[in-house]
Protein backbone atom coordinates (compact mmCIF):
# COMPACT_ATOMS: atom_id res chain seq x y z
CA UNK A 1 0.00 0.00 0.00
CA UNK A 2 1.17 3.68 -0.89
CA UNK A 3 2.37 5.65 1.95
CA UNK A 4 2.16 9.30 1.54
CA UNK A 5 4.03 12.46 2.95
CA UNK A 6 2.66 15.54 4.57
CA UNK A 7 0.79 18.30 2.45
CA UNK A 8 -1.34 21.31 2.61
CA UNK A 9 -5.05 21.38 2.08
CA UNK A 10 -7.25 22.25 -0.64
CA UNK A 11 -10.79 22.08 0.36
CA UNK A 12 -12.19 22.84 -3.34
CA UNK A 13 -10.88 19.17 -3.88
CA UNK A 14 -13.80 17.61 -1.42
CA UNK A 15 -17.14 16.86 -3.31
CA UNK A 16 -20.15 17.79 -1.20
CA UNK A 17 -20.64 14.41 0.02
CA UNK A 18 -17.26 13.75 1.68
CA UNK A 19 -16.87 17.93 2.07
CA UNK A 20 -17.57 17.89 6.28
CA UNK A 21 -14.88 14.88 6.78
CA UNK A 22 -11.77 16.28 9.12
CA UNK A 23 -9.24 13.61 8.01
CA UNK A 24 -10.07 10.03 6.72
CA UNK A 25 -10.57 7.87 9.32
CA UNK A 26 -10.78 4.04 8.49
CA UNK A 27 -14.75 2.02 8.21
CA UNK A 28 -16.50 5.57 8.01
CA UNK A 29 -18.84 6.17 5.08
CA UNK A 30 -16.02 7.94 3.42
CA UNK A 31 -14.12 4.70 3.37
CA UNK A 32 -17.35 2.86 2.12
CA UNK A 33 -17.94 6.10 -0.73
CA UNK A 34 -14.62 5.63 -2.44
CA UNK A 35 -14.70 1.76 -2.15
CA UNK A 36 -17.86 1.85 -3.66
CA UNK A 37 -16.54 4.02 -6.65
CA UNK A 38 -13.38 1.97 -7.10
CA UNK A 39 -15.52 -1.20 -7.34
CA UNK A 40 -17.68 1.40 -10.18
CA UNK A 41 -14.92 1.87 -12.14
CA UNK A 42 -13.90 -2.02 -12.33
CA UNK A 43 -17.03 -2.34 -13.19
CA UNK A 44 -17.43 0.53 -15.93
CA UNK A 45 -14.09 -0.61 -17.63
CA UNK A 46 -14.93 -4.45 -17.60
CA UNK A 47 -18.63 -3.58 -19.26
CA UNK A 48 -17.27 -1.10 -21.80
CA UNK A 49 -14.16 -3.60 -22.63
CA UNK A 50 -17.03 -6.19 -23.09
CA UNK A 51 -18.82 -4.34 -25.08
CA UNK A 52 -16.49 -3.40 -27.25
CA UNK A 53 -15.21 -7.04 -27.89
CA UNK A 54 -18.37 -8.14 -29.00
CA UNK A 55 -18.63 -5.53 -31.79
CA UNK A 56 -15.28 -6.61 -33.05
CA UNK A 57 -13.40 -3.02 -32.84
CA UNK A 58 -12.28 -0.79 -30.42
CA UNK A 59 -11.07 -2.91 -27.38
CA UNK A 60 -7.41 -2.82 -27.79
CA UNK A 61 -7.86 0.75 -27.49
CA UNK A 62 -9.47 0.42 -24.12
CA UNK A 63 -6.97 -1.88 -22.90
CA UNK A 64 -4.43 0.64 -24.05
CA UNK A 65 -6.01 3.45 -22.52
CA UNK A 66 -6.44 1.52 -19.13
CA UNK A 67 -2.24 0.55 -19.58
CA UNK A 68 -1.42 4.58 -20.03
CA UNK A 69 -3.59 5.51 -17.40
CA UNK A 70 -1.31 3.42 -14.67
CA UNK A 71 1.63 4.90 -16.30
CA UNK A 72 -0.25 8.39 -15.83
CA UNK A 73 -0.97 8.04 -12.11
CA UNK A 74 2.20 6.49 -11.49
CA UNK A 75 3.67 9.73 -12.66
CA UNK A 76 1.66 12.00 -11.02
CA UNK A 77 1.83 10.06 -8.00
CA UNK A 78 5.82 10.90 -7.93
CA UNK A 79 5.35 14.30 -9.12
CA UNK A 80 3.62 15.30 -6.11
CA UNK A 81 5.85 13.44 -3.47
CA UNK A 82 8.82 14.37 -5.01
CA UNK A 83 8.41 18.51 -4.80
CA UNK A 84 10.51 19.57 -2.18
CA UNK A 85 8.27 20.38 0.24
CA UNK A 86 6.36 16.91 0.10
CA UNK A 87 9.50 14.77 0.07
CA UNK A 88 10.37 12.41 2.63
CA UNK A 89 13.23 9.75 2.19
CA UNK A 90 10.73 7.06 4.62
CA UNK A 91 7.86 7.63 2.64
CA UNK A 92 8.59 8.91 -1.04
CA UNK A 93 10.46 6.47 -2.78
CA UNK A 94 8.33 4.19 -5.02
CA UNK A 95 8.87 1.00 -3.56
CA UNK A 96 5.65 -0.17 -1.90
CA UNK A 97 4.12 -3.03 -3.48
CA UNK A 98 1.53 -1.21 -4.68
CA UNK A 99 4.01 1.34 -6.66
CA UNK A 100 5.31 -1.54 -8.17
CA UNK A 101 1.76 -2.83 -8.83
CA UNK A 102 0.67 -0.25 -11.32
CA UNK A 103 3.90 -0.47 -13.30
CA UNK A 104 2.71 -4.39 -13.32
CA UNK A 105 -0.59 -3.60 -14.45
CA UNK A 106 0.86 -1.13 -17.11
CA UNK A 107 3.17 -3.73 -18.81
CA UNK A 108 0.83 -6.32 -18.45
CA UNK A 109 -1.64 -4.39 -20.46
CA UNK A 110 0.06 -2.90 -23.03
CA UNK A 111 2.90 -5.62 -23.21
CA UNK A 112 0.53 -8.74 -22.83
CA UNK A 113 3.65 -10.99 -21.51
CA UNK A 114 1.51 -13.86 -19.33
CA UNK A 115 4.10 -13.22 -16.37
CA UNK A 116 3.01 -9.82 -16.09
CA UNK A 117 -0.44 -10.90 -15.97
CA UNK A 118 -0.04 -13.30 -13.42
CA UNK A 119 1.42 -10.94 -11.13
CA UNK A 120 -1.22 -8.27 -11.81
CA UNK A 121 -3.82 -10.95 -11.06
CA UNK A 122 -2.27 -12.45 -7.44
CA UNK A 123 -0.66 -9.14 -6.56
CA UNK A 124 -4.32 -7.31 -6.89
CA UNK A 125 -5.95 -9.68 -5.19
CA UNK A 126 -3.53 -10.22 -2.22
CA UNK A 127 -1.51 -6.86 -2.26
CA UNK A 128 -3.63 -4.12 -3.06
CA UNK A 129 -7.39 -5.39 -1.76
CA UNK A 130 -5.33 -4.42 1.59
CA UNK A 131 -5.64 -1.25 0.31
CA UNK A 132 -9.75 -0.88 0.31
CA UNK A 133 -9.86 -2.92 3.48
CA UNK A 134 -7.58 -1.33 5.62
CA UNK A 135 -6.29 1.78 4.04
CA UNK A 136 -3.15 3.24 5.41
CA UNK A 137 -4.25 6.91 5.30
CA UNK A 138 -5.35 10.05 7.22
CA UNK A 139 -5.03 12.74 4.47
CA UNK A 140 -8.62 13.71 4.18
CA UNK A 141 -10.49 14.42 0.35
CA UNK A 142 -9.38 18.25 0.86
CA UNK A 143 -5.66 17.32 0.07
CA UNK A 144 -3.69 15.63 -3.02
CA UNK A 145 -2.80 12.50 -0.87
CA UNK A 146 -6.27 11.52 -0.62
CA UNK A 147 -7.17 11.17 -4.51
CA UNK A 148 -3.69 10.10 -5.38
CA UNK A 149 -4.05 7.32 -3.29
CA UNK A 150 -7.47 6.36 -4.08
CA UNK A 151 -6.49 6.88 -8.16
CA UNK A 152 -3.26 4.71 -7.50
CA UNK A 153 -5.06 1.16 -5.99
CA UNK A 154 -7.95 1.71 -8.38
CA UNK A 155 -6.24 1.80 -11.35
CA UNK A 156 -4.69 -1.50 -10.42
CA UNK A 157 -7.80 -2.95 -9.45
CA UNK A 158 -9.07 -2.07 -12.44
CA UNK A 159 -6.32 -2.92 -14.51
CA UNK A 160 -7.07 -6.72 -12.68
CA UNK A 161 -10.43 -7.11 -13.21
CA UNK A 162 -10.57 -6.36 -17.20
CA UNK A 163 -7.41 -8.31 -18.30
CA UNK A 164 -9.87 -11.73 -16.39
CA UNK A 165 -13.38 -9.92 -17.24
CA UNK A 166 -12.03 -8.74 -20.70
CA UNK A 167 -8.96 -10.12 -21.87
CA UNK A 168 -9.94 -14.02 -20.44
CA UNK A 169 -6.89 -13.86 -18.11
CA UNK A 170 -7.01 -17.47 -16.52
CA UNK A 171 -4.60 -17.99 -13.85
CA UNK A 172 -2.41 -21.53 -13.43
CA UNK A 173 -0.44 -22.82 -10.37
CA UNK A 174 3.02 -21.93 -12.30
CA UNK A 175 1.72 -18.46 -12.09
CA UNK A 176 0.84 -17.82 -8.55
CA UNK A 177 3.88 -19.78 -7.45
CA UNK A 178 6.09 -17.47 -9.75
CA UNK A 179 4.22 -14.36 -8.81
CA UNK A 180 4.87 -15.60 -5.07
CA UNK A 181 8.77 -16.03 -5.46
CA UNK A 182 9.12 -12.78 -7.10
CA UNK A 183 7.26 -11.13 -4.40
CA UNK A 184 9.63 -12.98 -1.55
CA UNK A 185 12.85 -11.47 -3.46
CA UNK A 186 11.45 -7.92 -3.77
CA UNK A 187 10.32 -8.30 -0.08
CA UNK A 188 13.82 -9.41 0.92
CA UNK A 189 15.01 -6.70 -0.59
CA UNK A 190 12.92 -4.22 1.20
CA UNK A 191 13.46 -6.08 4.42
CA UNK A 192 17.60 -5.19 4.03
CA UNK A 193 16.97 -1.67 2.70
CA UNK A 194 14.87 -1.23 5.70
CA UNK A 195 16.79 -2.21 8.81
CA UNK A 196 19.74 -0.26 7.38
CA UNK A 197 17.72 2.74 7.38
CA UNK A 198 14.75 2.10 9.79
CA UNK A 199 12.08 2.66 6.93
CA UNK A 200 9.14 0.71 6.72
CA UNK A 201 8.81 0.17 3.18
CA UNK A 202 6.73 -2.88 2.14
CA UNK A 203 5.79 -3.15 5.99
CA UNK A 204 8.52 -5.51 6.76
CA UNK A 205 10.44 -3.42 8.88
CA UNK A 206 10.15 -2.93 12.41
CA UNK A 207 7.83 0.00 13.05
CA UNK A 208 3.79 -0.22 12.00
CA UNK A 209 1.67 1.87 10.03
CA UNK A 210 -0.49 4.09 12.57
CA UNK A 211 -4.24 3.17 11.22
CA UNK A 212 -5.54 -0.14 11.97
CA UNK A 213 -4.15 -2.75 9.19
CA UNK A 214 -3.71 -6.82 9.42
CA UNK A 215 -0.29 -6.50 10.71
CA UNK A 216 -1.54 -5.45 14.42
CA UNK A 217 -2.87 -8.53 14.85
CA UNK A 218 0.19 -10.51 13.90
CA UNK A 219 2.36 -10.15 17.10
CA UNK A 220 5.76 -8.56 17.70
CA UNK A 221 8.71 -8.25 14.97
CA UNK A 222 9.69 -9.97 13.56
CA UNK A 223 8.03 -12.71 14.11
CA UNK A 224 4.92 -11.38 12.57
CA UNK A 225 7.01 -11.44 9.15
CA UNK A 226 6.54 -15.44 9.43
CA UNK A 227 2.94 -14.75 9.81
CA UNK A 228 3.06 -12.52 6.99
CA UNK A 229 4.60 -14.67 4.80
CA UNK A 230 2.57 -17.68 5.62
CA UNK A 231 -0.79 -15.31 5.15
CA UNK A 232 0.26 -14.24 1.75
CA UNK A 233 1.16 -17.96 0.76
CA UNK A 234 -2.53 -18.71 1.83
CA UNK A 235 -3.89 -15.90 -0.47
CA UNK A 236 -2.20 -16.51 -3.03
CA UNK A 237 -3.32 -20.12 -3.53
CA UNK A 238 -6.68 -19.07 -2.62
CA UNK A 239 -6.96 -16.45 -5.84
CA UNK A 240 -6.00 -19.40 -7.70
CA UNK A 241 -8.55 -21.88 -6.57
CA UNK A 242 -11.37 -20.67 -8.03
CA UNK A 243 -9.64 -21.52 -11.60
CA UNK A 244 -8.55 -24.78 -10.69
CA UNK A 245 -11.76 -25.89 -9.50
CA UNK A 246 -13.07 -24.45 -12.68
CA UNK A 247 -10.98 -26.79 -14.99
CA UNK A 248 -11.97 -29.44 -13.25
Amino acid sequence: MLMLAEAPTFPMLAPAFLADAAGFRPFTSMHLWMVFGSVACMALAAGMGQQLQKRGRGEPDLRRVLGWLNVAVYVAYLAWLWQPRNFEWPVSLPLEFCDMGMLVAAGALLLHAHWLRGMLYFWACVFTIQAFITPVLSKGPDTPDFWLFWAAHAVVMVAAVYDVAVGKFRPIFADGARSYVISLFYAATLLILDNLTGWDYGYVGPSKPSTPTLLDSLGEYPLRLVWMLLIAAAGFFIAWLPWARKRK
